[in-house]
């Protein structure tokens, strides 16, 4: 009974009623949670974007919004190609993004690619631009939202923003909770954006380590300090 279920009614129409009945804390029960809180997005940087699939999501809520879908996959980019056409002002960039603008090694993983210290690790050689850059250069509208979904390179790219970071409102990263490789933590990135005006929002539980249940990475929002996103102290 339940497969049949499943087959008439469309997955996106089920996932909103699981998001009503249970609050589920998932990424789009979160983003439709800040139009509801009142932010109103500009444009979004969307930084490992894969094939696309966050700022679909993104679309879900905020459908007439630019996105700048950056991805150094040339795999991946025809699809993004034919994706940021969908809405006006939206374009893709195949590159990485880090703390500096050169060429760097990138290892090729499907979900899990990311930029490798590892010289003789199999992968590509790829473009690296800034933040910086970017927003500098390549774009036409003024993003107030960053998503950056690196691998564990969020913090390396957040350090190549020094010029354009306040004029982000949200930023959205995905950030481990336990080191397992040699990658920043929670504290790391929560102390770096508290000391640049930043102030932690929500969570999105994403991992748990099969060792013992632990929490080992989630996606995570900032706000700035100066944001009416936090700006009550009300209770209701």
């Amino acid at each position: 009974m339940l497969e049949i279920v499943k087959q008439l009614v469309p997955y996106e129409f089920r996932q909103r009623i699981k998001r009503c009945l249970f609050a589920q804390r998932d990424m789009e029960a979160r983003l439709a949670n800040l139009r509801h809180a009142g932010f109103c997005p500009t444009g979004v940087i969307d930084a490992g974007a894969f094939e696309g699939d966050w700022t679909k999501k993104f679309w879900q809520i905020w459908p007439d919004v630019p996105s700048c879908l950056i991805e150094p996959q040339l795999g991946k980019q025809e699809l993004l190609g034919a994706l940021a056409p969908l809405v006006p002002g939206s374009l893709s960039l195949a590159c990485a993004v880090g703390a500096q603008t050169g060429m760097v090694r990138f290892h090729l993983a499907e979900t899990n690619s990311g930029i490798s210290s590892n010289l003789d690790e199999d992968g590509v050689t790829v473009e690296c631009r800034t933040l910086d850059d970017i927003l500098g250069s390549a774009i036409s509208f003024r993003p107030n939202f960053l998503k950056l979904d690196l691998q564990g390179h969020e913090l390396e790219a957040l350090k190549g923003c020094k010029h354009h970071l306040e004029q982000f409102e949200v930023v959205l990263l995905e950030v481990s909770v336990l080191r397992i490789g040699d990658v920043p933590i929670f504290h790391d990135v929560d102390q770096f954006l508290e000391e640049r005006g930043y102030r932690f929002y929500d969570a999105v539980p994403e991992y748990y380590r099969p060792l013992d249940g632990a929490l080992w990475q989630m996606d995570v929002f900032y706000v700035r300090k100066v944001s009416k996103l936090i700006g009550s102290r009300s209770w209701s």
